[in-house]
């Protein structure tokens, strides 16, 4: 488990959630289902930041960025351009 300081995982986890918002919010939802955050429990878009830290929060001040980073990794469009990544290496090193 890679540690951060909280304001460092705070930062890592909003900046996340803004880059999804200013794109495409359907893609934001649809992010929010694949990694099973309840955006339904959520009254107004005021408490969506507090919300989504406290998704990943695992203790006082203390951020699962492990996990927030294997949720963007198996993330489909992220996921297939790590295996494209991964083939183009495997060709050039041939």
């Amino acid at each position: 488990m890679n540690y951060l300081p909280p304001d460092e995982a705070k930062r890592m986890l909003l900046k996340t959630l803004i880059d999804f918002a200013e794109k495409d919010t359907d893609q934001l939802f649809a992010y929010f289902a694949h990694v099973g955050f309840d955006v339904a429990a959520v009254d107004n878009s005021k408490q969506l930041p507090a919300a989504w830290l406290g998704h990943y929060r695992i203790g006082q001040g203390t951020y699962d960025t492990d996990r927030a980073a294997m949720d963007l990794a198996t993330w489909p469009p992220i996921s297939r351009r790590i295996f494209e990544l991964q083939q183009e290496k495997q060709r050039l090193a041939k």
